[in-house]
């Protein structure tokens, strides 16, 4: 019966996303485009952070290598069409995950986490200086398409097969495997798993999707440049977003980009010189009170039965989830 009716949900809410370009401006339709490309880099980040437990902060390499790659495609003497410029940028992103991820997924813990924010930063410095190729802070203009509606579908499409990806992850044996090394990788290596290379597909994982977003995004805003490309706040809403929904979960980094992006044009409507203080009050009293995010709140409640929602319960998250 619960089956039926989470099949019926999501049929309904996928007929609604599919007609939401009649029902909406165009300046809304943008705003949704940007909670699916948001979703899109969270379900990328999720791959290694949720499910590996390696905080990655240096993605936006990768959204930028995308970037980059569509774009120069698309402008070089072939003229390549958007979408294999595309496929073209995520296969880049993911060999040069793989390589990167040779020596710096050997670290653990901050030590990556800063060794992830170099190579960002790096690649940042070489996309500025690289004139012959990348025009340097200049930038590179692409051809111009005021469609709304294909950028939303476009990210819509791989929104939804994101989620159909990460489904499939959950339940793999490399995503058992990532499972075994977030929670003790010494005791994954002893029972035969190779860490070093479900490490590596995890982050290549994620730096696909990374580079799909940072495609789509560099075709809609025409002009691409280092410093809009490589910003670190790209990284930050993805790790946030994924966090609110509920890392390592399927459907959590879509909801936590919804209730993100939702909490963040609701806050500029009416915090506009206090936007980034009230909307980083919001975060921490969601990472407080749901350190493990929404979805693990909800599927710890559909497996109880319960049905009411106390506010003791944010309580007990805390209890459960403090560090001692």
């Amino acid at each position: 019966m619960r089956k039926g009716v989470a099949v019926l949900g999501s049929l309904l809410a996928l007929g609604l996303c599919l007609a939401l370009p009649k029902l909406v401006s165009s300046y809304r339709l943008l705003t949704y485009t940007r909670f699916l490309l948001l979703a899109l880099t969270a379900q990328g980040w999720n791959f290694i952070g949720g499910y590996t437990g390696y905080a990655a902060f240096g993605n936006v390499a990768y959204f930028g290598i995308g970037a980059y790659t569509t774009g120069l495609l698309m402008l070089g003497r072939w003229h390549v069409p958007f979408f294999p410029a595309l496929a073209a940028g995520a296969l880049v992103s993911g060999a040069v995950a793989i390589l990167l991820g040779l020596p710096i997924l050997r670290l653990k813990g901050h030590y990556f986490a800063i060794a992830t924010l170099g190579v960002a930063e790096a690649l940042a410095q070489v996309a500025d200086n690289w004139d012959s190729v990348t025009e340097g802070s200049t930038g590179i203009d692409l051809p111009i398409r005021s469609d709304g509606e294909f950028f939303y579908y476009t990210a819509l499409g791989f929104v939804i097969l994101g989620v159909l990806c990460t489904a499939w992850f959950s339940r793999s044996k490399l995503g058992y495997g990532c499972v075994a090394i977030r929670e003790d990788q010494d005791a994954a290596r002893m029972l035969g798993i190779d860490t070093t290379l479900y490490k590596g597909l995890a982050y290549a994982l994620s730096a696909v999707f990374a580079a799909v977003a940072g495609g789509i995004t560099a075709y809609q805003n025409v002009h691409v440049t280092p410093g809009d490309f490589f910003q670190i706040d790209y990284t930050l809403e993805m790790i946030i977003a994924t966090i609110i929904g509920g890392a390592g979960t399927v459907a959590g980094p879509v909801l936590g980009a919804a209730i993100y992006q939702l909490l963040s044009t609701y806050v500029w409507g009416r915090f506009l010189e206090l936007h980034p203080t009230v909307l980083g009050l919001i975060i921490v009293l969601f990472i407080v009170f749901l350190p493990r995010g929404l979805m693990t709140v909800v599927g710890r409640r559909r497996a109880t039965g319960e049905r009411r929602f106390r506010a003791s319960d944010l309580l007990a998250n805390v209890r459960a989830h403090r560090v001692t």
